[in-house]
Parts: structure tokens; C-alpha cells; sequence
């Protein structure tokens, strides 16, 4: 997806295949699809009236069919004497296919080359070979395709695949291996829960390489498309697709694996019980990920927001995964009894309204328990015993600004040293959810050189 497209063609309304107009399709990671049109699907008495399509279908010049989902009209015009033109932004762009409907758009394999996924995986099929011979150098490499790796997870299969291209000139020889993640479904699977699954795994990628990820190329295979070959032979052309992706940078990072939190090589032993939990935990870690990744994806968020949705992610994971409660929930509600009957009958609502979650544990508890967990993995970085203090009063500072916590919330580089420390806390939560051992995530986080 980080590429550009441009398709002319003919497009027109599913229910109205037979008015088809002459238009431009657009697309770029940066600012999505637009679809430039040289007339409208307007009755000319709704031409000032913007209007939206779930579908619009369209042929390229050379015949390729593509469906635009979701589609807003962005301008309209008529010029005299009577000449028409109109745009659409799209949300989703399938060069390859015709979906007629929305539901119709249904996946039962997918195909995803992600940024960083070839050194992430550092898996390759080549070997090189020099001889010097009475003077005379010979150099020859051997390729062979690298086995694909498999793991069953939820109601799908994901694989890391490999495919090769090569090319011969009289002066060059090229052979180019790619890595892909591939998604099979035992049925075809609407797009909505597709994206879920792509998602999920760019999510999972972005935190062992410590940088966002974005999905390079999307390829999916639908029963729409099937062809019956020669010997009854099914075959699938693959449908390209294409959406917008907030905050997509114009150039990509080069990272080397030796940077990044870790790699296929570290977790091969234990990959798949690992992807098994990235996936089997992730409705209970869901709030998590959504405040930790929003700190990746957005590159223009101030420190002060990335040290507040730390630490709401951090509080989101006790609330989750430990004790959520001070007391045992039927002394609580003794306690609470005892309580509302000793204040005034006018004061009593108020008083409930005030106390629903007073056994919840407080921001300073939920941080304690989980320094507390962590102590023997991260007890070098959190060894100052008022650090605590000092995350409460920032977050209450950066959250009321109440003038007399200022001076005691951390701010420049030492509000960025907290940020550090606050998200290496977080990441060695997810670790310990993802199966690693104590010795392994220690190692992780205090040996390379990762954080905020």
C-alpha cells in the first residue's frame, strides 16, 4: 500500500449499469482514493445535493475490474452549457474484482507484505559460494525457496510465506526473495473481519519491531474471481486492495534486526504458543493495545498525551488482569450500608453517586502491584522509591492542572525519562501475557536498546 495507483476507465451504480461515465481513479497511502468524474450519477434536479454510494464499480483501459467502497461525494458541478463533473473520496479501492454488494466482499485467503517483515523474520534461501581457481574467480549462488511456517489461531490459519522473483540480463543476474504473512479462513470471511485479522497481526509486528508497520501489499482471494482451468483446475486472480492509513510516512525506515524488541528468531521455538496468545488474548488486552499502539501510529502526539495514554493502558491492564477490588465485594457492601445509613437522608444520593467505585483500587495501588509483579525484571529502572509519587502528580497535573502539583510534575527531558519507563513497564506486561519467561523478558528490555 505504500505506492501509488492510477486507473482510467469507465465507472457506473451497480443498479445502474447501463449509464456508465468516463473518470479517473486516484490512490495514495497519504491521502486515500479519489475518483474523478467527467459527468455524474445525478438526476440533474439533485445536482446541488452531494451524495454517497456503498458501491461503485468501474473497468480500468485495460479491463481490469475494480469496486470503490464507500464513497462520498466531495464536489459536483455543472458548467454551462450543461457539462458536468463530480469527485468522490473512497474508502476502499479492489482492483480485480466486482463486488456488487457490500456483503458480496468476502475473502477466503489473504496475502500481506508488511514493512520490516523481511528483517523481522531473517529467514532466506540463499547461499554464496567463491572460488579462486589458477587465477580465475567463479562465484556461484544457490537458492532454494525457505520452507513456510504455520500456526492455527481462532477460526483461521496464519503462515509466514516466502516467494522469490528473478531476472537475468547478459550483465545481471537477480533473484529477490520477499516475506509474506499469509491468512487462510475455513470459509470466506466478509472484509470487515478480514481488516480485524491484517490489523491484528501489523499490531503484533509493530510491537516486536518497536515501529509502526504498515501493510506494503494486500492481496486477497475470493470465490468471485474463480476460474475452472484446462483438467478442471481452479484457479483465483488475486484482488489487490487498497485503503488509507492515518499518519502513513512518504519513506520508510531501514531498522536492523539487532534494534528491535525482538525478532522470528527469538520466539522460533515458541512462536506459535506466543501468535496464539497475541490473538487468543486479545478482546481481554484490547483497551491496552488501543492506547499503546495510538503512542506508535501518531508521530505528532506531545509527550504529555504519549505519558498520559501510557499510563491509562497501564491502568486498563490491572483492571484487567489482577486484583480489581480492595475488599471482597460482600464487606464492601457492608461497608457501604454502614456508611450511606450514617449521613442524612438528602445527602444519601450524592454520597452513592461518590462512592461507586470506592473499592477500586487507587492509581497509586495498581501502579504498586505492578512494580511489585515486575520488581525482579525491572527493579534497576524503578529503584527510586518516589518514582510513584512522581507519575501520580504528573497525571494529576496533566489531567486537572491544578497549579499546585506543578512544580512537583515531571516536565522536559525528565517527563520523557518517566514516558520511558512507563512504556518499558508496559511492554514487559505484554510479554509476560505473551509467554515469555521472567530471564527472557528482562533480557529484552534491559539488554537492547529499545523504549519510547
Amino acid at each position: 500500500m505504500i505506492g501509488k495507483i492510477k486507473h482510467k476507465g469507465l465507472w457506473w451504480l451497480p443498479d445502474r449499469p447501463e449509464k456508465r461515465i468516463s473518470g479517473t481513479l486516484k490512490f495514495t497511502p497519504w491521502s486515500g482514493g479519489i475518483l474523478d468524474l467527467i459527468g455524474s450519477f445525478k438526476d440533474a434536479r439533485y445536482s446541488d445535493k452531494l451524495s454517497s454510494h456503498e458501491i461503485i464499480l468501474g473497468t480500468s483501459a485495460g479491463g481490469v475490474p475494480i469496486t470503490l467502497h464507500g464513497c462520498f461525494e466531495t464536489k459536483s458541478q455543472i458548467s454551462t452549457p450543461g457539462f458536468s463533473t463530480s469527485s468522490f473520496y473512497v474508502g476502499m479501492i479492489f482492483v480485480g474484482a466486482h463486488f456488487p454488494k457490500k456483503e458480496d466482499i468476502k475473502f477466503k485467503q489473504l496475502k500481506i507484505h508488511y514493512s520490516h517483515l523481511n528483517r523481522w523474520v531473517n529467514v532466506y534461501g540463499f547461499t554464496r559460494q567463491r572460488l579462486l581457481n589458477f587465477g580465475k574467480r567463479t562465484i556461484t549462488v544457490a537458492y532454494a525457496l525457505p520452507n513456510s511456517i504455520e500456526v492455527s489461531v481462532n477460526s483461521c490459519k496464519i503462515s509466514i510465506a516466502f516467494q522469490v522473483r528473478e531476472s537475468y540480463k547478459l550483465e545481471k543476474v537477480t533473484i529477490e526473495q520477499k516475506t509474506y504473512v499469509c491468512i487462510t479462513y475455513p470459509e470466506e470471511t466478509p472484509i470487515k473481519g478480514c481488516l480485524k485479522t491484517i490489523n491484528q497481526i501489523r499490531n503484533f509486528l509493530t510491537f516486536a519491531i518497536g515501529e509502526p508497520v504498515y501493510p506494503l501489499l494486500v492481496e486477497g482471494i475470493t470465490e468471485v474471481n474463480k476460474q475452472i482451468l484446462q483438467g478442471n483446475k481452479e484457479y483465483y486472480p488475486p484482488v489487490k486492495i487498497f485503503h488509507k492509513l492515518l499518519y502513513t510516512p512518504r519513506q520508510l525506515k531501514t531498522l536492523h534486526p539487532d534494534k528491535m524488541l525482538f525478532t522470528f528468531k527469538d520466539i522460533s521455538k515458541k512462536f506459535k504458543d506466543i501468535i496464539r496468545n497475541w490473538f487468543e488474548k486479545a478482546e481481554l488486552l484490547e483497551p491496552i493495545y488501543d492506547l499503546y499502539f495510538n503512542t506508535l501510529y501518531n508521530p505528532y502526539m506531545y509527550l504529555h498525551h504519549r505519558f498520559l495514554s501510557l499510563i491509562q493502558a497501564l491502568e486498563a491492564y490491572h483492571r484487567r488482569v489482577m486484583k480489581n477490588y480492595e475488599l471482597p465485594e460482600e464487606q464492601h457492601k457492608k461497608r457501604l450500608e454502614e456508611i450511606i445509613k450514617a449521613v442524612p437522608p438528602k445527602y444519601k444520593n450524592w454520597l452513592e453517586n461518590k462512592l461507586k467505585y470506592s473499592n477500586e483500587p487507587t492509581l497509586r495501588k495498581r501502579l504498586r502491584d505492578i512494580l511489585d509483579e515486575n520488581e525482579e525484571i525491572l527493579g534497576e529502572l524503578f529503584a527510586e522509591g518516589s518514582l510513584i509519587n512522581k507519575v501520580i502528580d504528573t497525571r494529576n497535573y496533566l489531567t486537572h492542572y491544578d497549579i499546585t502539583l506543578k512544580e512537583r510534575a515531571a516536565q522536559g527531558e525528565e517527563l520523557y525519562d518517566l514516558t520511558k519507563k512507563l512504556e518499558k513497564l508496559l511492554k514487559a506486561c505484554i510479554l509476560k501475557e505473551l509467554g515469555f519467561t521472567r530471564d527472557e523478558i528482562k533480557k529484552l528490555i534491559l539488554s537492547k536498546n529499545v523504549g519510547v
